[in-house]
């Protein structure tokens, strides 16, 4: 068995000052660690989908570092459309993993390893375009490649990117924030992986997500800064501030993934 909570979508500032909507984001944050370490069990680990900072600024990852080191247990992270690789992997401290692709594609693509994570085959991928491309993701050939040939068919598989793979239902989402290669993605993992495939777990979208297309779950995570509106027919995406602090525990076992939403409320001190 293996217990994993998922965040995403922290947007941190350069300094603690910063608010998105209204919403103080370090505060916030700070609120989703204590929430985290209260829980009466200890996770195996943490994956951070991505958008750790709010734009990339070596100050905005330093003050994530000294926040997010507060958790008790490794960290892994996914890169956000408004992350910079570099910056990551100066600022912060991740868990055991096995990189997938070289270091000079700046790309975060890697296995997660160590511990009880060696019992399953658990991919972390970026999905990030370049800022002037638009929201959106795409997954580059070479990381797809990567993932398939470490893909042993034996073990349960999960992986975590920042965008959704496939339209979740909500018209300016399904336009502007997926992998635009998402479905043919997926059916890659899920044809190599067969019936090991536990999950695609991803953030972005500022809600909550549980969908289930092609046999295979997607599971979504929201934003402790601020939540977006996903009505079926929205033309733009609205910003609801001042939320309760989320994130999502996982449990994998041999024969079943389970996820548990947790939705808190923020206490202002």
């Amino acid at each position: 068995m293996l217990e994993v909570i998922h965040i995403s979508d922290t947007h941190f500032g350069p300094d603690r000052s910063l608010e998105i909507r209204g919403a103080n984001a370090c505060d916030r944050a700070v609120a989703l660690v204590e929430a985290i370490n209260a829980l009466p069990f200890s996770p195996d680990f943490i994956v951070h989908t991505g958008d750790v900072a709010n734009d990339p600024d070596p100050a905005a990852y330093a003050l994530a570092a000294e926040v997010l080191s507060g958790l008790k247990v490794p960290l892994y992270y996914a890169t956000g459309n408004h992350d910079d690789v570099s910056m990551m992997r100066e600022a912060l401290r991740f868990g055991p993993l096995q990189p997938l692709v070289p270091d000079e594609k700046d790309q975060l693509c890697y296995k997660i390893s160590g511990g009880k994570a060696e019992d399953f085959e658990l991919f972390v991928i970026d999905g990030k375009v370049p800022p002037d491309e638009g929201p959106h993701g795409f997954i580059t050939e070479n990381q797809s490649e990567a993932v398939l040939r470490a893909i042993s068919g034996t073990k349960p598989v999960a992986v975590f990117i920042h965008y959704p793979l496939t339209p979740i239902g909500s018209k300016w989402i399904d336009r502007h924030l997926l992998v635009t290669n998402g479905a043919e993605f997926q059916n890659a993992v899920s044809a190599k992986a067969g019936g090991q495939l536990r999950g695609i777990f991803s953030g972005h979208l500022h809600r909550g997500l549980q969908l289930f297309r092609g046999g295979v779950l997607q599971s979504g995570v929201s934003s402790p800064a601020c939540e977006f509106t996903a009505g079926p027919e929205d033309d733009f995406c609205d910003f609801l501030p001042g939320g309760p602090i989320p994130f999502n525990h996982i449990t994998f076992t041999a024969d079943a993934t389970m996820v548990k939403s947790y939705s808190l409320p923020f206490i202002n001190s």
